[in-house]
């Protein structure tokens, strides 16, 4: 087994320097044992159960997990002027950076895994990525990005002052940013995307349950309408579309204070419904009307149209 495991000192000019061999700590994993130690550099591969955790934390810099089909894992990391305190086995890696007297410097984690482990990934100043793990996934950050592609199970996507994307998922998914935009794009499953400042688009979705809520911010949703469905969907100051199957079926509640109903569909509303007072509330029903499909926005159009193609 070829492993590797490069430390360095902190506090002097030799910071960059590996130490020797005999200055590394003990690593007998026949046996259940495992590296655990204050480090500034880490570059160690070794064999790791597909069925493992990953539980990587950051101060002040990226975290990017990749996947391969190899029955092993390499972690790659360095931090500036803070220290890595990890702890590798044969089913978890935990890794995370402690301040050197409140300082931290540039730090990047850089982990391949094999293909369905679960990944739990954060960072306060730098952005998350998680591609091609096909297992559950924790991506949060304080100020930076989060990207995901193809996971599965229990998808949770954070970022308080950023962006949140990810596509090809599956299971129950959940985006949330408070001054950013969340972009989900062929997803099956249940579906919870909340943005205080940003849009929120859905696309290629496949689901019988979404929520969809921005306050400052536009929402699409392109995707299915399931016949025993619930759909949601809320802005304050933004528009509202849906692009839904021709032959959709669901009772429709749309309200709009100061916006527009438009839709590419044949929209019949029961007698006596008043539309013209504030706020504008319409009803209605396509189809048989199996699914409920709610859209509300206080200064934007809400419109409805036909999904002309699938964009997975």
């Amino acid at each position: 087994m070829r492993s590797s495991l490069l430390l360095a000192s902190a506090v002097s000019a030799a910071a960059l320097l590996p130490w020797s061999s005999s200055a590394q700590p003990d690593r007998d994993r026949d046996r259940g044992g495992q590296a655990q130690g204050v480090e500034s550099r880490i570059d160690s591969t070794f064999t790791f159960s597909r069925t493992g955790v990953v539980d990587l934390t950051q101060i002040s810099g990226d975290v990017v997990v990749t996947a391969w089909e190899r029955g092993e894992a390499r972690v790659r990391a360095f931090t500036e002027r803070g220290r890595l305190r990890a702890s590798l086995t044969s089913s978890r890696i935990t890794l995370e950076v402690e301040s050197n007297r409140g300082r931290i410097g540039d730090t990047r984690f850089e982990v391949s895994v094999p293909v369905g482990v679960r990944v739990i990934a954060r960072s306060t100043s730098g952005d998350v990525t998680v591609r091609g793990t096909k297992g559950a996934v924790e991506a949060r950050s304080t100020s930076g990005d989060v990207v995901v592609t193809d996971a599965t199970d229990r998808v949770v996507l954070e970022s308080v002052s950023g962006d949140v994307r990810a596509s090809a998922l599956a299971g129950v998914v959940r985006g949330e940013s408070v001054s950013g935009t969340i972009e989900l794009h062929d997803v099956t499953g249940e579906v919870r995307a909340e943005t205080t400042s940003g849009d929120v688009s859905l696309t290629g979705v496949t689901s019988r349950n979404v929520v969809a809520t921005t306050v400052s911010g536009e929402v699409e949703y392109d995707g299915n309408i399931d016949a025993s469905g619930r759909y949601e969907f809320h802005a304050h100051s933004g528009d509202i579309r849906l692009e839904i199957p021709e032959g959709a079926s669901a009772q429709f509640t749309v309200e709009t204070f100061s916006g527009s109903l438009d839709s590419e569909f044949p929209v019949t509303l029961p007698p006596g419904q008043r539309t013209t007072g504030r706020p504008r509330r319409f009803e209605f029903t396509l189809g048989g009307g199996g699914a409920r499909v709610t859209a509300e926005s206080f200064s934007g159009d809400i419109i409805i149209a036909r999904r002309a193609r699938s964009r997975r």
